[in-house]
């Protein structure tokens, strides 16, 4: 599978939402263990970041719909909506696929100009 073999919807989702490797292997993450709930370290063991950027990840997928806060640290897998759930089942189905062109496509996605221009104006607590 190459790059032009990943289904548009996918594409699309990857476009619309995914600005990072880091992200997606943290959303594939999650979506792996639906029931399960994931403390930042649990993530950070996994996809081999630090903490802090677990917890940016994660507060993302938050943000997006697609996850959820548990109790107390945890987050866990929680599409808001079936078309979400859709979505990330078949970025997950391609990933499996052909992993390195799905990574090369978050790449290849310019960065969203008006998410950026937001993003320097969040206020962080460090």
């Amino acid at each position: 599978m190459s790059q032009a073999d990943i289904p548009q919807v996918v594409r699309a989702f990857i476009a619309q939402n995914i600005e990072s490797a880091e992200l997606l292997e943290t959303l594939l993450l999650v979506h792996s263990a639906p029931q399960r709930e994931w403390t930042p370290d649990d993530v950070a063991r996994s996809i081999y970041t630090v903490p802090a950027s677990a917890i940016r990840r994660l507060e993302q997928l938050v943000a997006l719909g697609l996850a959820a806060r548990g109790a107390g640290e945890a987050y866990r897998y929680a599409p808001g909506t079936p078309e979400q759930a859709r979505h990330v089942d078949a970025l997950a189905a391609a990933y499996r696929a052909n992993r390195v062109a799905v990574i090369n496509l978050v790449y290849a996605t310019p960065p969203d100009p008006l998410r950026s221009f937001a993003d320097a104006f969040k206020l962080r607590k460090d």
